[in-house]
């Protein structure tokens, strides 16, 4: 094919086109977008859990209380 009629916008749609359609990211974002939106490893492990599991014993604790009484 023949390149003699495109500009020089054309090669940087191509370019563009490159860096946005690939890498499995989905959602059609590019590769940075990706990384930027990914889950990255939390050394505290499962803190969100855990949390939740001791809100919920104080939570049960004060509900004890309140029975007892």
């Amino acid at each position: 094919m023949s390149e003699a009629h495109f500009d020089e916008y054309e090669h940087f749609n191509y370019d563009y086109d490159k860096h946005i359609y690939t890498g499995h990211s989905g959602k059609q974002r590019s590769k940075r977008e990706a990384a930027m939106h990914t889950n990255y490893f939390d050394p505290n492990g499962h803190s969100r859990k855990i949390l939740t599991k001791l809100m919920n014993t104080e939570h049960n604790k004060k509900e004890t209380v309140k029975t007892k009484s």
